[in-house]
């Protein structure tokens, strides 16, 4: 048998095939093996790695790399934050895994803590269907970091969901309308980083508080004196405070509060001595407990002797009458003095009170009211102007008095005083006669180009001057106007006849602010350039020049539109030809719908009214092709409509419409215009404000007819009404009695 060694170093022999010891192996381990860490706080671990020299690490949570924000996050550092939010369970294991050897891993465990509290501010007690906000503060300790985010709860063991009262997302409670049984509920604060850290708090609702006043109306005297009470429920505080108008306490010109020192709840109300504005006033109590809580009292007046004479002020020549109109208010005794600057029935320096009409003066002292004559002296009086008295014999405190310019002789004045007119155009002249009630006036033209019929124009007995064709030479030419009464007292108006180009008027002249515009401005007059063939003149509309078809040599259109309308006021309109000549200047003018809206009262006692200024707004379509004021919204026709058969029935109106027993019915009706009536166009019933009866649908039905449905309540107060309609461009019409409701 052979035998075989071998020899490694010094160290002997070792047989063949002897197994060899395993190398040591990687070990990793973390220190502190285990920790306790705030939400939000951090903590440091090390990693130690053995018997390798690539000591390299990563660090999980939970078995995830670098961990997230539910576990908690680790850095290469090994720095651990925990999460902001209390992770289920609360316990969480960080590792240690050598880059080496990745199935060697060294691991910590993390119990992380939530040691926060919470803290809840906000009211005890909240009134049925009002408001609070709450609030909810985190403590945490210096070494944590919790997220800070609340949740909020309302819960009560008398009531559930809605019942209890909502809560928003930021702490606003709305309590319930109704209180709950029991009236308490449990408004909780919940942390999201910790549900466990919940905490509530108790709020009462309260009763909803009421007011009420008796009497809830009254009519008083001025200056006199009514009393009033207040109750006040649900609240603890039943004290009042009051105001009149809003003026705690009120003040003379709205009447004054005095509250009783023995019972508060009760007012005695002085109206004030002259009728406030609007001629009523409220009187409000106030809960002290909830200042949003308040209840009113009407208050009414009945109207003080007073006296109006009318007018109040004129002018007159010498020797001239005026009539004045004495009314005595709120009293059947219509008895008044007249004086003149204190004299009863005046004298022959001052002037004097006569029976109306009467030649020679029959003199007045007293009268049971109605007019007047006062017949100014044949000489300037002193003092200058003179004041007529009305007093009243049922209250001689109650007077009313009138002034008087006393003029040498009457003053005749004529507008305009001086005008540029083209070759064949016109203007208006007026003429009034200051200090006589004879307004009638002679017209006459003249100058030095006047030789022959027609060569200065003519003039018409009402002051329509028409320039002639052509200019004369010179061509300033005087339009004379005399008085009929005092043929030496007379007025003159310089009139320039121009070649130059002339606006004479404008339609439409007007239209109401906001209005859609759109529609066509005429520009008559004299001197314009044709379009055709052209070059034609072109309009500027407030300073800006715009398209223009200019048709003939007197007519020019243009359009304006919505962005013109905008807000009321003046828009200047002026021609310019191609030459660079620039014709007079005309005014448009723009109104605010309802300005021009108002209402005379007219009774039989006072069957005129004087000084009244009337302001109607063109049609629009007046500027357009068709014939003047052919504009699509007079009334041809109305009757019932059937939406089952489709079928309308038109006749002679008033259409009756039946009130529903309760509640709200409908009513159809068709309308019929021979220019077409349009579903853009505006309807109203005429009625109450806001309306009772309402246009809710406009359907068209073809041939000019609209098929309007209108929405009539029980309530709706019965008798005829009228059917309003407008277009976009502002202009109205009216169905009077087109409607009756029974």
């Amino acid at each position: 048998m052979l035998l075989v060694a071998s020899i490694l170093g010094c160290g002997g022999l070792v047989g063949s095939g002897q197994p060899q010891p395993p190398p040591p192996g990687i070990t990793v381990s973390v220190a502190p093996g285990a920790a306790s860490v705030p939400l939000g706080a951090k903590q440091s671990f090390t990693a130690t790695v053995g018997n390798t020299t690539s000591i390299a690490v990563t660090w999980s949570v939970n078995e995830i790399p670098g961990g997230n924000a539910t576990v908690g996050t680790i850095d290469a550092d090994g720095i651990y934050t925990a999460p902001q939010i209390l992770v289920s369970p609360p316990v969480v294991s960080v590792t240690a895994i050598s880059s080496a050897d990745p199935s060697r891993i060294g691991a910590a465990t993390v119990t992380v803590t939530s040691s926060f509290s919470v803290a809840v501010t906000g009211p005890s007690s909240v009134s049925a269907g009002h408001t609070a906000t709450f609030a909810a503060t985190l403590d945490p300790p210096s070494d944590s970091n919790p997220i800070r985010v609340i949740f909020w709860n309302v819960t009560g063991t008398g009531c559930t969901g809605v019942a209890c009262g909502t809560i928003s997302s930021i702490g606003v409670f709305t309590a319930p309308s109704l209180a709950p049984s029991p009236a308490i509920v449990q408004v909780t604060a919940i942390p999201q980083a910790d549900p466990s850290k919940a905490i509530s708090v108790s709020v009462s609702i309260l009763p909803v508080i009421a007011v009420s006043i008796t009497p809830s109306a009254a009519t008083l005297a001025l200056g006199s004196n009514g009393t009033f009470h207040a109750t006040v429920t649900g609240a603890n505080d039943a004290t009042v405070t009051w105001d009149v108008n809003g003026v705690v306490g009120g003040s003379p010109a709205v009447g004054s509060i005095l509250i009783s020192q023995t019972a508060p709840n009760d007012t005695t109300y002085t109206a004030p001595q002259t009728l406030p504005a609007g001629g009523s006033v409220i009187v409000h109590a106030r809960s002290n407990a909830d200042p949003d809580v308040s209840a009113s009292a009407a208050i009414a007046f009945t109207a003080a002797i007073s006296v109006n004479l009318s007018p109040a002020n004129a002018t007159l020549a010498v020797g001239h009458r005026k009539t004045f109109t004495a009314q005595v208010n709120s009293t059947p005794n219509q008895n008044v003095m007249w004086e003149v600057e204190g004299f009863a029935g005046g004298n022959s320096a001052i002037g004097q009170i006569c029976a109306t009409g009467s030649d020679p003066c029959q003199p007045v002292s007293a009268s049971n009211g109605g007019s007047v004559d006062y017949i100014a002296p044949v000489g300037l009086p002193s003092p200058n102007p003179v004041a007529i008295t009305a007093t009243s014999q049922a209250d001689s405190i109650q007077s009313a008095s009138a002034s008087i310019t006393i003029l040498p002789h009457i003053v005749v004045n004529i507008q305009p005083a001086s005008v540029a007119i083209a070759g064949g155009g016109q203007e208006r002249f007026t003429a009034s006669i200051l200090g006589s009630e004879n307004q009638e006036v002679i017209w006459a033209i003249g100058g030095a180009s006047c030789s022959g019929p027609g060569a200065c124009g003519a003039i018409d007995s009402t002051g329509l001057y028409t320039a002639p064709a052509a200019a004369p030479s010179p061509d300033t030419i005087d339009v004379v106007a005399t008085s009929a009464e005092d043929t030496g007292q007379s007025d003159t108006a310089n009139v320039t006849i121009t070649s130059g180009p002339a606006i004479f008027s404008l339609a439409p002249s007007s239209a109401y602010a906001d209005s859609a515009g759109g529609f066509n401005l005429l520009v008559s007059g004299a001197n314009f350039s044709a379009s055709n063939p052209g070059p034609g003149s072109t309009l500027r509309v407030a300073g800006t020049t715009r398209t223009t078809s200019c048709a003939s040599s007197t007519e020019c259109i243009t359009a304006l539109a919505a962005a013109d309308l905008q807000s009321a006021g003046y828009l200047s309109v002026q021609l310019q030809n191609p030459d660079g000549s620039l014709s007079n200047t005309e005014t448009f003018v723009v109104l605010w719908p309802g300005s021009g809206i108002g209402t005379i009262p007219l009774t039989p006692s006072a069957p005129t009214s004087v000084g009244d200024d009337i302001v109607v707004v063109e049609l629009s379509t007046n500027g357009g092709s068709g014939a003047l004021e052919n504009v699509s919204l007079n009334v041809a026709a109305i009757g019932p409509y059937s939406p089952v058969t489709s079928s309308c029935v038109l006749g002679g109106s008033p259409v009756i419409i039946q009130r529903p027993a309760a509640g709200t019915g409908t009513a159809d009706v068709c309308v019929f215009s021979v220019s077409a009536l349009d579903p853009r166009f505006t309807f109203t019933v005429s009625g109450t404000s806001p309306p009772d009866i309402t246009v809710s649908n406009k359907e068209p039905l073809g041939l000019g007819m609209l098929h309007l449905t209108l929405q009539v309540p029980s309530t709706a107060a019965p008798g005829p009404r009228t059917l309003f309609i407008q277009n976009p461009a502002g202009d109205k019409a009216a169905g009077t009695g087109a409607i009756e409701v029974r």
